[in-house]
């Protein structure tokens, strides 16, 4: 007979959690001290066990899943389940109070954390026998994602985390083990995706394209009209707490522009009105133009890069000087780009500096600015940009060259890095980060990014597919031309393209780094 599992909280996290156990065959307590919240939560997982039902994918009837959930506004019935999950509001007073009543009650369950900011160390510290104290941080909404974050405090035993990984697995779920740190895994690693978006749409870049061409990178959803589903005052207090748990470092500050949405009620889908309107909500991305290249002008390409090789791979080209109307250069490293001689316009590659900062380079020849992210799928959109003196012959090529090969671009304000590339490098550099604290490992930190966010590839993988040496030199450009610290390369990053490393895989601190915010087993026993 399986164990019984108490869920503390009915709100949406909550009667998802208890519905995902019933469904796995537990009995469940279902706990809320309003029973009108109760009365709510059954009537809504009724309303889903119906539509897996419609679909075919439901084992029984939705009665009998029905049987096994048992509504309660009595602690003391939670008190008898082996497993508790608490599901509260996030508030860290109130986490600590419910599960310091149920260790009281019972000194043997289990008892667990839904909480997405809060530290398992600091709620752990309230509960008497802290070491069965855990995080299962399921994703919204919990009964259809697939990713449950299993957090270890610094007092939990460690078998018990190995208990909670194969319950997770027993439901269905994809779990993956992380240390107690602030935002744990995904909530921190995801931070630049939208902290990025806001700063270059402060910059100037409308809020539209970002959007586009973050789905162009394969992203399910732009970070704009992501904000607006999840609610912006949510995003922004999970922004807020990073922060403050990171004492005010500056790649995690929260953007003025976020919080004067939140200030004027602005909250997204839920309000009818975030950054966009509902309805009718986010514009649909550009529809790609025809490919067309029979008379497209041919540039020669230089680089050595991924993004150099795909393009000489899938776009029309030429390896003769003489026969080049442009040159298409792909080099990241800003110095580099003034030793060759060909007399022709530059379109360069801007994913460490600025078009502007490469005209000083090319003072006589017309030059502009791209940036292209491979790997580069079919709605990929070119981001162009012409130098603060205005455009000229080489954004004319570049305009025409990638709308004759099926790709719609836009012109952009000058500013370094580009869009797409900009938000990937800090996705890119925070995953580094939290790989060398040891919160996970290389496999389980991409694996939890797609799982839990959607991306299309896991941000050390993408590292690699782009090398890691470009990136580096990108963000140094980056942090070189914007003075800003939040583009500073980890350490780890520069120890391992100074070592030759090209794969996180083959790092000597594999598995994963044991990082002073890991939790350690000699510790905990």
């Amino acid at each position: 007979m399986k164990e019984t599992v108490a869920i503390l909280g009915a709100g949406t996290m909550g009667r998802g959690i208890a519905e995902v156990a019933a469904l796995a065959g537990h009995a469940v307590w279902l706990y809320d001290p309003l029973e009108a919240a109760l009365e709510r939560a059954l009537t809504e997982i009724r309303t889903d066990l119906q539509k897996l039902a419609e679909k075919g994918r439901l084992v029984g009837t939705v009665d009998e899943v029905l049987a096994r959930i048992q509504p309660t506004q009595s602690l003391e019935d939670c008190a008898k389940a082996a497993w508790v999950i608490e599901a509260a509001p996030e508030q860290l007073e109130l986490k600590q109070e419910l599960l310091g009543q149920l260790g009281q009650l019972n000194p043997d369950n289990i008892l667990a954390s839904n909480t997405s900011t809060f530290s398992i160390s600091a709620i752990a510290a309230r509960v008497k026998h802290p070491e069965r104290v855990l995080g299962l941080h399921f994703f919204n909404p919990a009964q259809r994602m697939k990713l449950v974050e299993v957090v270890g405090g610094l007092q939990t035993a460690p078998a018990l985390l190995q208990r909670a990984l194969e319950l997770m697995q027993s439901w269905g779920k994809e779990p993956v083990q992380v240390v107690d740190a602030p935002g744990f895994l995904v909530n921190r690693v995801a931070r630049p995706f939208y902290g990025e978006a806001l700063r270059l749409h402060g910059e100037g870049i409308a809020k539209e394209h970002i959007d586009w061409i973050l789905r162009g990178l394969g992203f399910p959803m732009g970070p704009f009209e992501l904000m607006d589903l999840i609610g912006l005052d949510v995003n922004y207090a999970a922004s807020t707490s990073v922060y403050q748990a990171f004492y005010g470092e500056p790649r995690y500050r929260p953007h003025p522009l976020q919080y004067q949405r939140v200030a004027a009620g602005m909250l997204g889908r839920k309000t009818g009105q975030g950054w966009y309107t509902y309805p009718p909500g986010p514009p649909r991305p550009p529809t790609p133009p025809p490919v067309q290249t029979q008379d497209t002008p041919l540039p020669l390409i230089v680089g050595p890069n991924p993004l150099a090789q795909e393009l000489r791979a899938r776009f029309r080209h030429t390896e003769n000087a003489a026969e080049a109307q442009f040159v298409l250069d792909c080099r990241v490293k800003l110095e580099r780009k003034h030793d060759f001689f060909e007399n022709l316009p530059v379109v360069s590659l801007v994913w460490g500096h600025s078009a502007s900062s490469v005209q000083a380079e090319f003072r006589e020849r017309p030059v502009a600015g791209f940036s292209l992210v491979p790997p580069i799928g079919e709605q990929a959109i070119v981001e162009l940009f012409a130098p603060l003196s205005g455009a000229n012959q080489a954004l004319e090529l570049a305009q025409t060259y990638f709308r004759a090969h099926g790709h719609h671009t836009l012109l952009l304000p000058d500013q370094p890095g580009g869009v797409g590339f900009r938000i990937l490098a800090l996705l890119i550099n925070e995953a580094v980060s939290a790989l060398a604290e040891g919160v996970a490992s290389p496999a389980d930190l991409n694996r939890a990014m797609r799982l839990g966010t959607g991306y299309p590839l896991g941000p050390l993988e993408w590292a690699e597919r782009l090398w890691l040496k470009p990136v580096l030199r990108a963000l140094e450009g980056l942090q070189a031309e914007l003075g800003e610290d939040r583009y500073r390369p980890h350490p780890l990053l520069r120890r391992m393209v100074a070592a030759g490393l090209e794969t996180f895989g083959n790092l000597s601190l594999a598995p994963y780094a044991k990082g002073d915010l890991q939790t350690r087993e000699e510790e905990a026993v």
